[in-house]
């Protein structure tokens, strides 16, 4: 074969091969309008258009994703299937039935019409947004909103409800219709009836100034119990609206509120951090246990879907919602906790009284319950810092830095001296007011809280060996499984730093549930592991019923050594810094002070603490920048006591 004739039949090899490949890509595309209206319905309920029988394959992917995409990991699409094809006044439609379903596999179902074209032998479709909502208008999009049920309670010991719905009154105020006087009879009205509520009538005013248009300025929202206390005074003041509401409240106002937390409607900021997890109109849990275990105090979370625009809107309105199916609202579960009403009434009434920051904690030891948690902010809403507070521990860690003196040898009755002052490695420490005790018993030192002598005696123990005392006083392993702040105790070779830590100084830091964890363990004479959370709620945040979030066992707290401990802690209360406590009623009360140092002022400003214990009650007290534990923390423990008994 010439060279010649070898060209023309590859050439004509070739357009046989493109042919053949053009026959087949044209057999792709159904010849049959049943078989076009099938591939559809496959490609729909896949979500993936990618069949050759869509004019415009990507603008029709586009067109479905950006009408689903609100439905997210709410609603899924589970099937598209062809239930008829019809043809009238020159138009083909198929007829789709749509089943979706929601996580609980509740479904909802529709129908809706697909056009088909003919051209030449093959069939097309053309995706409309008719075509996946019969209600949908052009530009339309399916929208979600909450459909949530009644949210859970929060109970406390004997199935106490502490948290459940109840009804608000939102008060607001109406630009046009105020009068010259209305907003200072208004705020002096509510500032008079509502204890502890402090509005400021020139905020007000400013925020009435600057609302643009005739827009509500809100002003507050009230319990109903407070509102009706004020009813009367501002009920009828001109350009002031009430609105009844409700909101998931605590039992009264204040109670154990930064622990139990806060509820509220989500934000466009917690959607959009959320990615699609949270939807418009849900009500979520901010603060404390609320958002903690807000998965099941939400319940399942039902959804409604809406059609975004009107079918009968041919510019495609964006501002109307038609609702298409709302899925059956669940219930919440209630949330077990040992919150105690009667003794968190005590503490939260004992921590008022502090007159600055307060913290209070309160622990039965015999179980570990946390009976209370009581925080306390003169100016403004209190966070949580009873239980993820940070601070200096100060004396009250001679408790565990005493268990680690007696376990290295250190007998209560052994002679240690307590001078003014004392310097180690350079650094001098001194007692507060300057004491001088001299040469006195080891449980003297501690009952007068002797920093020199516990600074002295530093070379007796090691860091490890005080990690070791805060370990088997449970200071450092009680998060109570939602994520509460133990107890820091660092092991440092600095010979400054570990005498500092001696007295709770240096790098040591605790929260108060740590220190009342400390304080139980000791009337415990064994290590108390504390507990807030019952039942199964804390398999939701991944940790077992102990709370322990995966720590290790703690090493055996020493029972002999415990009992010489509370001993020395009775002395505290009977001869030594805490002896304002002799007369509070009931069984005897074993007590530390403590006063911790902070920041960088010259004199160090000082945080105040108590920890304790009477019976079966271990408490715990932080009053922030409060000075002496003796001047400020021991009153809020004697008022705790007080009420308790």
């Amino acid at each position: 074969m010439s060279k010649k004739s070898r060209v023309w039949l590859a050439v004509a090899l070739v357009l046989v091969l493109l042919a053949g490949a053009g026959v087949f890509a044209l057999f792709r595309l159904p010849m049959t309008k049943s078989s076009a209206a099938e591939a559809a319905a496959h490609d729909l309920a896949e979500e993936q258009l990618s069949s050759d029988i869509w004019h415009e394959k990507d603008l029709a992917q586009g067109l479905f994703d950006r009408v689903t995409k609100a439905l997210g990991t709410r609603v899924d699409l589970r099937s598209v299937t062809v239930d008829d094809i019809t043809e009238a006044d020159g138009r083909t439609v198929a007829t789709l039935d749509w089943t979706w379903a929601n996580n609980d596999g509740e479904s909802w179902e529709y129908s809706s019409q697909l056009p088909l074209e003919k051209n030449g032998l093959f069939w097309w479709a053309d995706l409309t947004v008719k075509a996946i909502h019969p209600k949908l208008g052009k530009g339309g999009r399916f929208e979600l909103r909450a459909n949530q049920g009644r949210r859970g309670n929060i109970l406390g010991a004997d199935d106490e409800v502490l948290m459940e719905e109840g009804k608000v009154v939102d008060i607001g105020v109406h630009p046009n219709r105020l009068e010259p006087d209305t907003i200072g009879r208004l705020v002096s009205g509510l500032n008079d009836g509502v204890d502890s509520l402090d509005l400021d009538a020139d905020d007000l005013e400013k925020s009435v100034d600057d609302t643009e248009g005739n827009q509500l300025v809100p002003v507050v929202t009230l319990r109903e119990d407070d509102y009706k206390s004020v009813k009367d005074a501002i009920h009828d003041l001109p350009g002031v609206l009430f609105t009844e509401d409700t909101q998931t409240l605590t039992r009264s106002r204040g109670f154990a509120q930064a622990t139990l937390g806060s509820v509220g409607q989500a934000s466009a900021d917690d959607i959009e951090k959320s990615q699609a997890t949270i939807i418009p109109g849900e009500i979520i849990g901010r603060t404390g246990l609320q958002k903690t275990f807000n998965n099941r105090l939400s319940g399942p979370g039902g959804v409604e879907v809406f059609a975004k625009g009107d079918a009968s809107d041919d510019t495609g309105g964006t501002t109307k919602l038609t609702s298409l199916h709302a899925f059956t609202a669940e219930d919440g579960e209630d949330l077990e906790t040992t919150l105690d009403v009667r003794i968190q009434e005590a503490a939260d009434k004992a921590a008022a009284t502090g007159g600055k920051p307060t913290a209070l904690v309160a622990i039965r030891p015999s179980d570990g319950h946390v009976l209370a948690v009581a925080n306390h902010a003169p100016e403004g809403a209190a966070w949580d810092r009873a239980l993820s507070g940070q601070y200096a521990p100060g004396s009250v860690f001679k408790i565990a830095s005493g268990l680690a003196l007696l376990e290295s040898g250190v007998k209560p009755d052994d002679t240690i001296d307590c001078p003014q002052t004392a310097t180690v490695g350079g650094k001098r420490f001194k007692n507060a007011e300057d004491e001088v005790l001299g040469d006195v018993s080891f449980a003297s030192d501690f009952a007068h809280s002797c920093n020199t002598a516990f600074v002295s005696s530093g070379d007796e123990v090691t860091g490890d060996d005080l990690i070791a005392a805060a370990e088997q006083l449970g200071m450092t392993a009680a998060t109570l499984g939602i994520g509460a702040k133990t107890a820091s105790v660092p092991a440092d070779d600095d010979e400054v730093t570990h005498a500092a830590q001696m007295i709770g100084q240096g790098k040591v830091q605790a929260s108060p549930l740590s220190v009342a964890t400390m304080a139980a363990s000791v009337q415990a004479g064994e290590t108390v592991d504390p507990q807030l959370v019952l039942g199964d709620a804390l398999d939701d945040v991944g940790v077992d019923e102990s709370g322990a979030e995966g720590a290790d066992d703690p090493p055996a707290l020493d029972g002999q050594a415990a009992k010489e401990i509370s001993k020395m802690m009775r002395a505290v209360v009977t001869e030594g810094t805490a002896t304002d406590l002799k007369d509070v009623p009931g069984d005897p009360v074993h007590g530390k002070t403590g006063t911790a140092e902070y920041g960088n002022d010259s004199p160090p400003r000082t945080h105040s603490w108590f920890a304790g214990f009477q019976g079966d009650l271990a408490v715990a007290v932080l009053v922030e920048d409060g000075g002496f534990g003796a001047e400020a923390a021991v009153p809020v423990v004697h008022e705790f006591f007080d009420n308790v008994n």
